[in-house]
């Protein structure tokens, strides 16, 4: 085991329970290019860290900061994980354009209150009605029943809507600030790098009572064919802030990232 080292990384699989020099814990794999890995690289935490994940997302596309030992194999052995500060994609910056974000219904916050609010309220009115149907009255538990098909009717309804709304809230959105970019910069962004750059779109969770979840803004990618050039584009501040101003970065990042 050599000195530790601290590095930057982007999580790139789920983390799956291993033994390692017979220590248990989990293993998973992230997209970094500090040194002293170019490419990637495997992290194991000891479940004697487990205090390390508590509150900790280690989902896919999730940015760390990691501290630990590079073992002999290549796998690091973590001591430290924590959330990374946004990190601007490292290359030479080609130009910057001001925009303007809407009020998006995505970053109103009283949505996702409400949203925890029909859950959790829901499950609670249903566990009231069906313990009160088995002790007192079936009456009641047939109305808990209906409760509970009506109940999951709305959360369908209300996924289906939100999607819609921000699907078409963020496509808009996408289109503008292509055009922005287009006319300010002369650089043609492809639209849907925009959309995934500003955190369109949902992802998995895992978790089963919500197994998707709205993405994080962060840079997009994409090889540009007209000047074979492999470039980024990134916003800040992050996370968006609704009705204010941001700042788009298109960069270079084929091209070596000045000192």
């Amino acid at each position: 085991m050599t000195a530790p080292q601290t590095f930057h990384g982007i999580v790139a699989s789920r983390p799956e329970q291993t033994v390692l020099d017979d220590d248990r814990g989990i293993i998973f794999w992230v997209q970094t290019d500090d040194d002293p890995h170019t490419d990637a690289a495997q992290v194991f935490l000891s479940a004697t860290r487990a205090d390390q994940v508590e509150g900790l997302d280690l989902a896919i596309g999730s940015e760390l900061t990691i501290e630990g030992a590079p073992l002999g194999n290549g796998v690091t052995c973590a001591s430290a994980l924590r959330l990374a500060e946004h990190r601007r994609p490292r290359g030479r910056v080609l130009g910057t354009v001001e925009v303007h974000v809407p009020d998006l219904a995505r970053l109103d916050p009283g949505r996702e209150r409400r949203y925890q609010l029909l859950v959790w309220g829901g499950v609670a009115t249903i566990v009231v009605l069906g313990v009160i149907g088995m002790v007192k009255s079936s009456v009641v538990g047939n109305i808990g029943f209906i409760f509970f098909l009506l109940w999951g009717a709305v959360l369908v309804w209300d996924d289906l809507r939100t999607r819609k709304i921000d699907d078409r809230e963020y496509a808009a959105l996408s289109n503008d600030l292509v055009t922005a970019v287009r006319s300010r910069l002369n650089i043609d962004v492809p639209p849907q790098a925009v959309f995934d750059m500003l955190g369109g779109g949902l992802e998995r969770t895992g978790n089963p009572w919500r197994p998707m979840r709205p993405r994080r803004t962060g840079p997009a990618y994409w090889v540009a064919e007209a000047v074979g050039a492999r470039l980024a584009v990134d916003i800040t501040p992050q996370p968006l802030q609704a009705n204010a101003p941001a700042t788009i970065t298109v960069v270079a990042v084929d091209e070596d990232h000045p000192a």
